[in-house]
């Protein structure tokens, strides 16, 4: 939705759309408050707390897993690891009464040495070898988000490798060598909903600013986003 000048002069909520702004902030925090007071005057709400997280932190749940190469990959988070361990096992172990986990990344740890609010966005692997992810995370959340490449066999982060700003980006593998890359590129790069208008074409080991520009979307359109099908079977490119 396109706003006038007259939308704009009439809306005495504007200051809403500032979403890290002191006001609007300040709006939030007196609306949960608010809230938060409502349902814990409530004589149910503590049983029901109570039991709503011994059921997100039991250890019978079942792991929801995607399967990576020779590796079956889970998220898991319970109350000893609130920010969560990115983790995998084989489908023998994950057949076994008793399943054995090698952790890959432990965002708590994480979040601890670099003292960061990290949250879990999700990581996209290349195929067919799944050796190098782009890890996702978010300071407390938000849409905007870092990219970083990641090392499957090392457990790494991967040195001088695709690394991306806090932005709301969306990227995706070409080849080892090569992502596609919808991100803020500075001035006029960003529709009006936020994301990202312009997608390039990013070459391993050249800085980002050297991307080759494939797809413009217009400044009202929600986001440039692309799809790669790595099926060999059926490569093609989308846009």
């Amino acid at each position: 939705m396109n706003l006038t000048d007259t939308d704009t002069a009439d809306d005495p909520f504007l200051w809403l759309e500032e979403v890290d702004g002191e006001r609007a902030l300040d709006f939030v925090r007196a609306g949960n408050d608010r809230t938060l007071g409502e349902l814990e005057s409530r004589e149910n709400f503590v049983p029901i707390r109570d039991a709503v997280r011994q059921v997100l932190d039991s250890q019978d749940r079942i792991p929801q897993v995607e399967k990576l190469g020779e590796h079956l990959y889970n998220f898991w988070q319970d109350r000893a690891n609130p920010r969560g361990l990115w983790r995998r096992t084989t489908w023998e172990q994950f057949r076994a009464p008793e399943t054995s986990w090698e952790i890959v990344l432990d965002l708590d740890a994480l979040a601890r040495e670099e003292r960061e609010n990290w949250v879990w966005k999700g990581a996209q692997c290349l195929p067919p070898a799944y050796e190098r992810c782009l890890v996702t995370l978010s300071r407390g959340g938000g849409d905007a988000a870092v990219v970083r490449e990641f090392d499957l066999r090392s457990r790494e982060f991967v040195p001088k490798g695709f690394n991306l700003p806090e932005a709301k980006t969306q990227v995706e593998w070409r080849d080892l060598d090569t992502v596609y890359v919808a991100t803020d590129f500075g001035p006029g790069s960003m529709t009006e909903s936020g994301y990202a208008r312009i997608l390039k074409r990013w070459q391993r080991g050249t800085p980002l600013s050297a991307a080759v520009t494939v797809f413009e979307g217009q400044h009202s359109d929600v986001g440039a986003t692309s799809r790669v099908d790595h099926d060999p079977r059926s490569f093609r490119e989308g846009f």
